[in-house]
């Protein structure tokens, strides 16, 4: 009897240790995936804060895109009325020095023959020189206006570079999160996987923005005004001091009637007139995405002076060495010295699509 009673004790206690390290055992699973949920809801909260953060962003860059095509289009008007009056200005220069008109003012106003007519040769005199002080003011006006709103869009561009720049952080911070998470749970979860294609959309998503080269590396010592590099010639202002988001290539120059190859006037890519003073540039024809940069305006600094353009034009001049093939109004805008697209040939510029 009392060896029943033992067996039946030894039988109680061993089920009930069983049952302890069933249930034991059954918590372990349960903990770890509890740690693991844990793990994934605090990444996924951050990569959802970081897609907010990405989004609003990627509408403040959009709207500031929206700007700058809007300043692009004045910065174009005020720099072909700039050219235009700096034209006149130099017609009406040449006139006066070649027709001798200060020696022939002097000779009316000597050659009276009373007061009377005196007094009549001075008003004349007098409208003459108000005319010229007016061509001047206008031109000074006109100049002030250009450089006014170039240096808005500078600003502009500078600042929207800034956000792409925070742009780039928020992508790398979502790869970041979900990395780390996929580390700490050691698993392939399909959690990990959502989230993996929800930061991956950081990438292509939002922003529009074209494929672009490398610009430089920001010198150590930079400007985001612009300030006077020796420019001011042609149809051009003075280059802006920071130039980090501008591209270094070879530029060369074709068009007008210094060009045997295309004549005095040609029609370019996207039907616009090229001769002896349009303001556009090519690009490669390689380029597979060429179309989406048609109609952009793009920056050109060489020398210290800054000049807009419109890309409107592709071309075979990479197969040299060229980024860029400049027409005759932007080369003789960055080099007034110049007058022949050979002469011109290939230079070292910087520049940056707006």
């Amino acid at each position: 009897m009392v060896l029943n009673l033992l067996k039946k004790g030894s039988y109680a206690c061993m089920s009930i240790v069983l049952a302890f390290s069933l249930s034991v055992f059954a918590v372990i699973p349960s903990y770890a995936e509890t740690e693991n949920e844990a793990v994934l809801n605090e990444a996924q909260q951050r990569l959802d804060q970081i897609s907010t953060e990405y989004e609003a962003l990627s509408a403040e860059i959009n709207e500031m895109q929206t700007q700058i095509d809007e300043l692009a289009v004045q910065v174009l008007d005020a720099q072909q009325a700039m050219m235009e009056g700096r034209a006149a200005l130099g017609s009406t220069v040449l006139y006066e020095y070649r027709g001798g008109s200060i020696s022939t003012i002097l000779g009316v106003l000597m050659g009276s023959t009373d007061i009377a007519e005196l007094t009549r040769n001075v008003g004349y005199v007098n409208q003459i020189m108000d005319h010229q002080a007016e061509e001047i003011n206008t031109q000074k006006e006109l100049k002030e206006q250009f450089t006014k709103v170039s240096d808005q869009l500078t600003a502009q561009k500078d600042e929207q570079d800034e956000k792409l720049e925070e742009l780039a952080t928020k992508r790398e911070e979502a790869t970041a999160v979900v990395e780390e998470a996929s580390v700490k749970v050691e698993a392939d979860n399909a959690r990990i996987e959502q989230m993996r294609k929800q930061a991956d959309q950081f990438i292509w998503g939002g922003v529009k923005e074209e494929p672009q080269p490398e610009p430089e590396q920001k010198p150590a010592s930079s400007s985001s005004s612009s300030s006077n590099n020796g420019g001011g010639g042609g149809g051009s202002s003075a280059a802006p001091g920071d130039l980090s988001g501008f591209r270094s290539v070879v530029a060369s120059a074709y068009g007008g009637s210094s060009d045997p190859s295309t004549g005095a006037v040609a029609t370019t890519a996207t039907g616009a007139i090229c001769n002896d003073s349009s303001m556009g540039v090519a690009i490669p024809l390689s380029w597979s995405n060429r179309a989406s940069y048609y109609g952009k305006t793009v920056e050109i600094v060489y020398n210290g002076r800054l000049v807009y353009a419109t890309i409107n034009d592709c071309g075979n001049m990479d197969k040299y060495g060229c980024e860029l093939d400049l027409q005759p109004g932007v080369w003789k805008a960055l080099d007034p010295s110049c007058t022949t697209c050979n002469q011109w040939g290939h230079r070292n510029v910087k520049y940056r699509v707006l």
